[in-house]
C-alpha cells in the first residue's frame, strides 16, 4: 500500500508541477501562431494592429511591420517630434524599425522617456478602415502590389494610478506590401496635425 500511496504522491507532485505554470490571472496573449492572426489580408492586419496596441503586445506589433519599415511624419510635426535619425544635426521626418520598435515597447511597457506618463493601463487604437474601393495602389515603380488604405483613427491612453487620460485622432495612411502570403506594413504615414 505505501507503494501505491507513493506512486500516487509523484503523480500528484507532478500534475502540481506541471499546472502550476499557468496563471489564471495572467492568460496568455493571442500570438501570431492562431491561425487567425496571420494577416492574410489588409484588413486583417490593420485589425491585429489594433489588437497589439489594446493587448500592449509587442511581439505581435513587431510582426506587422515590414523589417523595412518607415514611420514618416508630416513637415510641421518634424520640429516637434522629429529625431535625428541619420545623426547629420537635422531633425529627419521619418525613423524605422528599430526606432519603432523601441517608441512603442516604451508606450506599452515603460513610459514616457521623460518620466511624466508611467506606461499607461490601457490603450485604445481605433481605425475607421474604408472599404476596399477606396484603397489605392501605390504608383511607386516595385511597389506594383502595394496597397495604400487612409484611415481615421482615435488613440487614447488610460492612466489609472495618475488618473489622466490622453488622445489623439487623425489620419494615417498605411503603405501595405504582400509578402509570403502575408500583409505588413512598410510604411505609417502621420498626416495627422499636432
Amino acid at each position: 500500500m505505501t507503494g501505491v500511496k507513493r506512486i500516487f504522491a509523484i503523480l500528484l507532485y507532478c500534475l502540481l508541477l506541471l499546472t502550476a505554470c499557468d496563471n489564471p490571472f495572467h492568460p496568455k496573449l493571442r500570438h501570431l501562431n492562431n491561425p487567425q492572426n496571420q494577416n492574410r489580408t489588409p484588413t486583417e492586419l490593420l485589425q491585429n494592429l489594433e489588437l497589439a496596441y489594446r493587448q500592449k503586445n509587442i511581439d505581435l506589433y513587431k510582426e506587422l511591420l515590414s523589417p523595412d519599415f518607415r514611420f514618416e511624419l508630416i513637415s510641421a510635426e518634424v520640429n516637434q517630434i522629429g529625431i535625428d535619425f541619420n545623426n547629420d544635426g537635422i531633425k529627419d521626418s521619418f525613423w524605422g524599425y528599430e526606432q519603432e520598435v523601441e517608441f512603442t515597447d516604451n508606450l506599452f511597457n515603460r513610459g514616457s522617456t521623460d518620466g511624466l506618463y508611467p506606461p499607461p493601463d490601457q490603450i485604445h487604437l481605433r481605425l475607421s478602415i474604408p472599404p476596399q474601393e477606396l484603397w489605392e495602389d501605390d504608383p511607386t515603380l516595385g511597389h506594383e502590389t502595394w496597397v495604400v488604405i487612409p484611415c481615421t483613427f482615435e488613440l487614447s491612453l488610460l492612466f489609472n494610478t495618475i488618473s489622466s487620460s490622453l488622445s489623439a485622432s487623425g489620419t494615417a495612411r498605411f503603405y501595405l506590401k504582400p509578402q509570403n502570403n502575408r500583409w505588413y506594413i512598410a510604411i505609417w504615414r502621420d498626416e495627422s496635425n499636432l
